[in-house]
């Protein structure tokens, strides 16, 4: 039985929507909150934000994986708060709730600001707690001067382009076929 044109074209625009979208992802980063040797986010265990985090660097878009070997609600909540209330170890006056149960909580960090993450249930004072800045992505480097001979490397990029689009739409008609 023959796969109708839309239900094809629908495939087709799927597949690109999400190449689109692991290629804009890229970038992004997820880390593992105290580290994968390290067992995850574990009261008593270090100082999470000058033994962890003091050596990673955290942008805008990439993720925070929240991981407790042993799942256990009790233990294993997660919140959002600001600096008054990290310093004091409470969620009182909690941001946002990232805790979903299970021990296995992601989060992704959109903004350029300071994030401060504590624990629940009395675990911030067992070092449960988390404090970092979160930058921009760092602009691409600048390309080095361009040498006389890449010249014409570079004027012919948008020819290749043309070449490659143009491949790409003959495999997709051939793919697709051609109806009237």
């Amino acid at each position: 039985m023959e796969i109708s044109l839309r239900r094809r074209l629908m495939f087709a625009v799927l597949i690109v929507s999400s190449l689109f979208m692991i290629i804009q992802s890229c970038d992004a980063v997820r880390h593992n909150v105290g580290g994968v040797k390290n067992g995850g986010w574990i009261p008593n265990t270090m100082n999470y934000t000058s033994d962890w985090a003091a050596h990673e660097q955290f942008y805008v878009g990439d993720y925070w994986g929240f991981y407790e070997p042993r799942p256990n609600r009790q233990l294993y909540t997660v919140f959002e708060v600001n600096k008054t209330d990290y310093d004091s170890c409470s969620i009182d006056h909690f941001l946002y709730n990232i805790s979903r149960g299970g021990g296995r909580d992601v989060y992704q960090l959109n903004h350029s600001r300071p994030y401060y993450f504590i624990s629940g249930g009395g675990y911030c004072w067992q070092g449960l707690k988390l404090a970092v800045s979160v930058q921009e992505l760092p602009p691409a480097p600048a390309e080095a001067p361009k040498a006389a001979s890449s010249a014409s490397l570079s004027a012919s990029l948008p020819g290749m382009f043309t070449i490659v689009a143009a491949a790409a739409a003959a495999l997709v008609v051939s793919w697709f076929g051609v109806h009237h």
